[in-house]
Protein backbone atom coordinates (compact mmCIF):
# COMPACT_ATOMS: atom_id res chain seq x y z
CA UNK A 1 0.00 0.00 0.00
CA UNK A 2 1.21 3.31 -0.94
CA UNK A 3 1.92 6.21 0.97
CA UNK A 4 -1.08 8.35 0.04
CA UNK A 5 -3.85 5.52 0.27
CA UNK A 6 -2.48 4.62 3.57
CA UNK A 7 -2.68 7.82 4.76
CA UNK A 8 -6.29 8.49 3.15
CA UNK A 9 -7.10 5.37 4.96
CA UNK A 10 -5.69 6.50 8.35
CA UNK A 11 -7.98 9.71 8.01
CA UNK A 12 -11.07 7.91 7.49
CA UNK A 13 -10.40 5.50 10.83
CA UNK A 14 -10.00 8.68 12.59
CA UNK A 15 -13.29 10.38 10.65
CA UNK A 16 -15.10 7.07 11.68
CA UNK A 17 -14.05 6.48 15.31
CA UNK A 18 -14.27 10.65 15.83
CA UNK A 19 -16.66 11.60 18.69
CA UNK A 20 -19.23 13.95 17.43
CA UNK A 21 -20.68 14.02 20.64
CA UNK A 22 -20.09 17.56 22.15
CA UNK A 23 -20.16 18.70 18.62
CA UNK A 24 -22.83 21.95 18.23
CA UNK A 25 -25.49 21.79 16.10
CA UNK A 26 -24.53 23.99 12.98
CA UNK A 27 -27.45 23.78 10.45
CA UNK A 28 -26.91 25.88 7.17
CA UNK A 29 -27.25 26.62 3.39
CA UNK A 30 -24.76 28.01 1.81
CA UNK A 31 -24.91 29.75 -1.50
CA UNK A 32 -21.78 31.33 -2.76
CA UNK A 33 -22.95 33.30 -6.32
CA UNK A 34 -19.23 34.61 -6.42
CA UNK A 35 -18.04 30.71 -6.94
CA UNK A 36 -21.32 29.86 -8.36
CA UNK A 37 -22.15 26.95 -5.84
CA UNK A 38 -24.44 26.04 -3.36
CA UNK A 39 -23.41 23.99 -0.29
CA UNK A 40 -25.95 22.30 2.36
CA UNK A 41 -24.17 21.14 5.85
CA UNK A 42 -25.82 19.77 8.80
CA UNK A 43 -23.31 18.59 11.95
CA UNK A 44 -23.77 18.28 15.38
CA UNK A 45 -23.99 15.24 18.14
CA UNK A 46 -25.21 12.91 15.60
CA UNK A 47 -22.47 13.45 13.21
CA UNK A 48 -22.33 15.36 10.10
CA UNK A 49 -23.47 15.52 5.97
CA UNK A 50 -22.07 17.89 3.34
CA UNK A 51 -23.79 18.18 -0.10
CA UNK A 52 -22.92 20.66 -2.70
CA UNK A 53 -24.10 21.73 -6.31
CA UNK A 54 -22.62 24.16 -8.80
CA UNK A 55 -23.11 25.42 -12.57
CA UNK A 56 -22.33 28.06 -14.66
CA UNK A 57 -26.52 29.14 -14.81
CA UNK A 58 -27.55 30.97 -11.91
CA UNK A 59 -31.26 30.43 -11.76
CA UNK A 60 -30.58 26.66 -11.57
CA UNK A 61 -28.70 27.48 -8.50
CA UNK A 62 -31.23 29.57 -6.85
CA UNK A 63 -33.84 27.12 -8.16
CA UNK A 64 -32.01 24.61 -6.08
CA UNK A 65 -31.34 26.55 -3.56
CA UNK A 66 -35.41 27.49 -3.15
CA UNK A 67 -35.44 23.23 -3.41
CA UNK A 68 -33.45 22.89 -0.04
CA UNK A 69 -34.98 26.12 2.08
CA UNK A 70 -38.37 24.37 1.73
CA UNK A 71 -36.98 20.69 2.73
CA UNK A 72 -35.08 22.57 5.38
CA UNK A 73 -36.71 25.23 6.98
CA UNK A 74 -34.75 25.20 10.37
CA UNK A 75 -31.48 25.56 8.19
CA UNK A 76 -29.56 28.70 8.04
CA UNK A 77 -29.22 30.24 5.16
CA UNK A 78 -26.35 31.96 4.10
CA UNK A 79 -25.69 34.02 0.53
CA UNK A 80 -22.22 35.40 -0.30
CA UNK A 81 -21.56 37.66 -3.15
CA UNK A 82 -18.00 39.33 -3.35
CA UNK A 83 -18.64 40.90 -6.77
Amino acid sequence: MNKTRLHRELLKQQLMNHDYSNTPVNKMILLDLYNNRLTVEDEGPHGFTHWGFSGNDLGKLVDEMNKQVSKHPDFDLIIVDTN
